[in-house]
């Protein structure tokens, strides 16, 4: 048996990644497993912002929206290089719901809430005309005038990436595609540590450990019954979230923009993402297993005809689309004929006499308050529960002013001291400025290593895509400083082809296979079985055409 953990998380998304992290900077001995790769959940198909929660205030969840705000602007300072401050637009059409004003006074509520420390306050422009000058796209007819107002987008992927990063740098024992096959108990019932499965290798072993907590997102129901957990129901409500990448000349957004579906009064996005612009989301009930989640006709169909209803004249259909993501939103169950978009994005912890603490609900902008009070609960019960257990200095964490490893050594917190990176590698190493923005602007203080790669041979400076600022670089950078062990995870998470190439990685993936093979020394036979796992990925992403 190995040394006693104190802790084990089941679960690499952002929520078990941010507990992992909070967990071992309290020094906590502590172990992540994930049975996939770190954040390919729903923690990866998200609409890609931490924002502070406006269409809350509909719902009058106040303390939430405060919440939100007070998050992202602790995001901003930790990780300014993926979390970065972008303009919305909110259209206000004749005889829609909120008005013009209402929906002014309700962003100057939104803005205090920011403490009025929002990367921008909100603007009013009124009438069809000075709309039209933001977004020329945007329907002229019955429009009364739009808000613009500042969010943030994220890259979501990288967020739990850097997390997990810092976990592991912190000691903590992180590992993806590796399953938690059962939980280890005792003659009286109590959790006492965990059997896993290395499901790239088959190697099994058991772990001790003193608590288990379950972040396992959208698979929570599922894995409390596999581990025969009694509880009287299940505790989440998932709902599908489908969003689709188009050609930016389909719909050239300068901003995102929030609309209200014309279809059934639901919010969405349009916003502008890497060089493509994104469409979503749905938010339908989802009753199947969350292995199989995909993009159907319907969902397609429904979010094109959405769009079109602000941008007639780009009349897309789902002929435009390069790619989906679906996701399941986790949602804390309420009342079964409760509207899904109206269920709370509140969390939930819940802890068991048997050292079981299981973690439910809340939202991608709000994960390091959920990791804080997850641990905090968890502490709790150990010093409840377990005598052995040594309670000093386990009181506070830093995760509010610790910088996330892409932030760790910038000369300034912000999108500036980010900047100064990009400069670096365009005066030191040559590199081309769009490829230095992408650069810095991901890997923030981390595009140094990848700058010095470059600079020692060029041809891994060479774009994977002549669209998209992409180099080669980058794969061998995944592989050997992110955790990167397959195709799907460099393609779909680190190098996101599958997301905004137009051949959706499938070009270019014969070599990527053939650089992660020299790396990660794959067989002939895995590497047929590699292409064969990101074709089905790339098949998946495009059913909604059949």
């Amino acid at each position: 048996m190995s040394e006693l953990l104190d802790m084990v998380v089941i679960g690499g998304g952002i929520t078990g990644a941010g507990i992992a992290r909070d967990a071992v900077l309290r020094g906590l001995r502590v172990a992540l497993f994930e049975k996939g790769d770190y954040g390919s959940g729903t923690s990866s198909k998200s609409s890609k912002l931490v924002h502070g929660g406006l269409r809350y205030l509909e719902h009058g969840e106040i303390g939430l929206v405060f919440e939100s705000v007070s998050e992202r602007r602790v995001q901003t300072r930790v990780a300014p290089h993926l979390v970065r401050p972008m303009p919305f637009l909110v259209p206000i059409f004749e005889g829609t719901r909120p008005g013009l004003e209402l929906m002014n006074i309700g962003l100057w509520i939104y803005d205090s809430l920011a403490l009025f420390r929002a990367p921008r306050m909100h603007k009013t422009f009124r009438g069809a005309k000075a709309a039209s000058r933001l977004e020329p796209c945007l329907k002229a007819e019955g429009l009364r005038g739009v808000i613009e107002y500042y969010d943030c987008a994220t890259d979501d992927a990288r967020l739990v990436l850097e997390n997990v990063l810092d976990a592991q740098a912190l000691g903590a024992d992180c590992r993806n595609y590796t399953e938690v096959t059962r939980l280890l108990r005792d003659e009286t019932g109590r959790i006492r540590g965990v059997a896993v499965r290395d499901l790239l290798t088959g190697a099994t072993e058991e772990l001790r450990a003193r608590v288990v907590v379950l972040a396992a997102g959208a698979w929570t129901d599922e894995m409390v019954k596999r581990f025969e957990v009694p509880l009287k129901r299940d505790l989440l409500r998932r709902t599908k979230g489908v969003h689709l990448v188009i050609p930016h000349e389909r719909l050239p957004l300068g901003r995102a923009i929030t609309l209200l579906s014309p279809v059934d009064g639901r919010v969405m996005f349009a916003i502008p993402w890497r060089g493509r612009t994104v469409i979503g989301t749905t938010d339908t009930d989802f009753a199947g297993t969350a292995d199989e989640v995909h993009a159907d006709a319907d969902d397609a169909t429904y979010l094109c005809e959405s769009i079109n209803g602000y941008f007639p004249q780009c009349q897309i259909t789902p002929a435009d689309i390069i790619a989906t993501w679906a996701g399941l939103r986790p949602l804390i169950r309420g009342a079964e004929d409760e509207d899904e978009s109206a269920v709370s994005r509140e969390h939930e912890i819940f802890t068991r006499d048997d050292g079981l603490v299981i973690i439910a609900g809340g939202k991608l902008t709000t994960y390091r308050r959920m990791a804080k009070e997850a641990v905090r609960k968890t502490l709790k019960w150990l010093r409840e529960h377990d005598s052995e257990f040594d309670a000093d200095g386990r009181e506070r964490s830093g995760t509010k002013h610790r910088p996330l490893p892409g932030a760790d050594g910038l000369d300034e917190p912000s999108l500036e001291g980010v900047a100064k990176i990009g400069r670096a590698l365009i005066d030191d190493h040559g590199i081309d400025r769009d490829t230095a923005t992408h650069l810095c602007g991901v890997y923030g203080v981390r595009a140094r290593i990848l700058g010095e790669a470059i600079a020692a041979d060029r041809e891994l400076g060479q774009r994977l895509n002549p669209e998209l600022p992409y180099v080669w670089a980058e794969i061998d950078f995944a592989a050997r400083h992110d955790r990167a062990k397959t195709i799907d995870d460099v393609l779909a998470r680190r190098v996101p082809l599958l997301l905004v190439g137009r051949a959706q990685g499938l070009d270019v993936a014969d070599r990527v296979a053939a650089r992660l093979s020299a790396i990660l020394g794959w067989s002939p036979d895995e590497i047929t079985r590699q292409h064969a796992a990101y074709a089905k990925l790339v098949a998946d992403s495009r059913r909604f055409r059949t």
